[in-house]
């Protein structure tokens, strides 16, 4: 019977059926725990959110969004989801080694990549199954990870702002070791060369995921000899920061209607702001993907790399 409704392979479908009908009838029901302790899983995956910093917590919506599609693929396999928050780098690494040595989890699951990620490197090292979202230059990108094509999106900006007539474009993106701002950048960098155009390196502002990041681009922006005619802002945090700014310094260099910001993370801004123009990306879909992949990494299953479309609202 066990080997019937665990689905073997070496089983019959017929047989199959016909046991699955038996144990309706009979109310028979597996004993998930005896099942757990004989395969050593704990069916858990472990999400660790970003590290919270500054006004970061306000990303919490973007996050649940992709938690209800994790949810749901999760549940169809009797696994739990367990999301962990934590303040500081050490901190998560703590957490990281006692999921593993005490075996909460089955998978992790990481977020907020960096370029070159000591998470990574140490999840490897210990062997332990998980799944980014986000990329990074560890193991060469070879391991299990769902992204956004942030390449695309700095793109897709310059040519937008191409269209607007914008002559002299910049940009606000992370620094910190993103590897989020690093794609963005790259994107960016890529399609002003493509069109000729010169990349001046005091329009590109590192910045992080605060208001302040959008209010001091924007300050040092305006006290450039030659000023930027249009500003691309990788998330809504620095764009916020950029509009007070406008709006406390009247009359400014630039206008909103000649700003973008590419990433809508915080449900507070999505309806406080008037940006006209951001990337459409199904928060739905990369909640699945991250369930797939974690639960086919807790099974060691090969590595995959999976990046999901974006499209520009205009």
């Amino acid at each position: 019977m066990s080997k019937a409704l665990n689905n073997r392979s070496d089983i019959g479908e017929k047989t199959r059926k016909r046991v699955a009908e038996a144990a309706v009838a009979l109310g028979y029901k597996p004993n998930v725990s005896a099942r757990n302790l004989r395969s050593g899983k704990v069916n858990t995956v472990a999400m660790l959110l970003p590290v919270l910093s500054g006004d970061n917590i306000l990303t919490a919506s973007f996050f649940m969004r992709i938690a209800k599609g994790l949810h749901e693929v999760l549940h169809r396999h009797d696994v739990v989801p367990v999301i962990h928050i934590t303040t500081d780098r050490e901190e998560e690494l703590a957490l990281l080694q006692k999921i593993i040595d005490q075996k909460r989890a089955d998978a992790i699951i990481l977020a907020d990549t960096e370029i070159h990620d000591e998470r990574v490197e140490y999840l490897q090292e210990r062997g332990f199954p998980f799944v980014t979202m986000g990329q990074s230059l560890s193991l060469n990108g070879q391991f299990n990870w769902v992204d956004f094509n942030y390449s695309v999106m700095g793109s897709e900006s310059v040519e937008y702002a191409l269209q607007q007539g914008a002559k002299n474009i910049a940009i606000v993106t992370l620094g910190s070791n993103s590897m989020h701002g690093e794609l963005f950048l790259a994107g960016y960098k890529k399609r002003m060369m493509d069109k000729g155009m010169h990349v001046q390196d005091e329009f590109i502002f590192y910045g992080d995921k605060t208001e302040f990041s959008g209010f001091d681009a924007i300050e040092k922006f305006s006290q450039l000899e030659h000023q930027p005619d249009f500003i691309i802002f990788i998330n809504d945090f620095q764009y916020s920061g950029a509009c007070n700014y406008l709006n406390a310094n009247v009359p400014s260099f630039i206008g909103k209607e000649n700003m973008l910001c590419a990433i809508v993370s915080s449900d507070f801004f999505s309806s406080s702001l008037s940006a006209k123009h951001s990337f459409d990306i199904d928060h739905h879909a990369v909640g699945k993907h991250l369930a797939e992949l974690a639960i086919a990494a807790s099974e060691g299953k090969e590595a995959q790399q999976i990046v999901l479309d974006v499209h520009l609202r205009t």
